[in-house]
């Protein structure tokens, strides 16, 4: 009779126990359960808000940018990349809302002097005459300096008409196209710039049966026109380290002491950035 009480008693208590820790096991795991869960919510939420930051921006580089920023150290490399490559160049003065295609020219212009041209970047010699602050400026504010510099001549050139055409009655036959030298386009640069400065891209065979202001003629392209100008330009500062001499200046406005010199007007313009002064 003891030995049936004890073994009811052991009976139960083995049951009593097995419910217990059943019990337990249950509510352990559907806690651990939760955390899974929130883990993956919260990852998930990550991963929205990444890809929503690179949506937003447009850019695949601003959503790289966002989803390596949130993930990795390797972000910042990433991220002053797209910074360098996002300068928000200050407007040039030829720009209106009337001619959008010359925000076009200036972006283009910002580009080769940053990159082809990018040896024009250490200044000149008088590069305070149009810009004081110049050798304080970043890269980017330089480049930016030397395509407002451009405008400048541009305007005082051309009018900025890339189809502008000015007959040179003193400089005789342009060997190229065995005609009287035009100065034309933008910048008034001529087919014989080709001979001195192979790296202009006029091609007097494919515009010979164009008419004359035919703004198809690859003179008149103002990317052209500005690529060929640009380089002119760079070989005079490799030359004379000046941007106004008194000889051998290719641009009459850039000419010191010249009838037709234009330097403080176009200094005027360069000095209408910001961060010149």
């Amino acid at each position: 009779m003891v030995t049936t009480i004890t073994q009811s008693h052991l009976k139960a208590s083995l049951l009593t126990a097995a419910l217990s820790l059943t019990i337990i096991l249950s509510t352990g795991c559907s806690n651990s359960g939760q955390f899974p869960i929130s883990s993956t919510s919260g990852s998930g939420s990550n991963s929205g808000q990444s890809v929503d930051s690179g949506t937003s921006t447009g850019g695949p580089s601003s959503s790289g940018s966002s989803s390596s920023g949130s993930s990795s150290s390797g972000s910042s490399s990433s991220g002053s990349g797209s910074s360098a490559n996002a300068y928000q160049m200050t407007a040039l003065a030829w720009e209106s809302s009337s001619s959008p295609q010359r925000t076009q020219w200036s972006e283009y212009l910002q580009e080769i002097i940053s990159t082809t041209w990018s040896a024009l970047l250490p200044g000149a010699d008088d590069m305070d005459t149009f810009c004081p602050k110049y050798s304080t400026l970043s890269n980017d504010q330089r480049a930016n300096v030397w395509a407002q510099l451009f405008v400048g001549v541009a305007k005082y050139e051309s009018a900025w008409s890339p189809t502008s055409r000015y007959l040179e009655s003193t400089m005789g036959t342009d060997p190229i196209t065995g005609k009287s030298v035009y100065s034309e386009g933008l910048l008034q640069l001529s087919y014989q710039d080709i001979q001195v400065y192979p790296f202009c891209q006029f091609d007097w065979n494919a515009d010979r049966n164009l008419s004359a202001t035919d703004p198809n003629k690859t003179i008149l392209d103002p990317y052209k026109n500005l690529y060929c100008g640009v380089g002119i330009m760079a070989k005079q500062i490799a030359r004379s380290g000046l941007i106004t001499v008194s000889s051998n200046a290719y641009w009459s406005t850039l000419r010191k002491g010249g009838s037709y010199q234009q330097i403080s007007g176009i200094a005027a313009i360069v000095k209408k950035l910001p961060f010149c002064n």
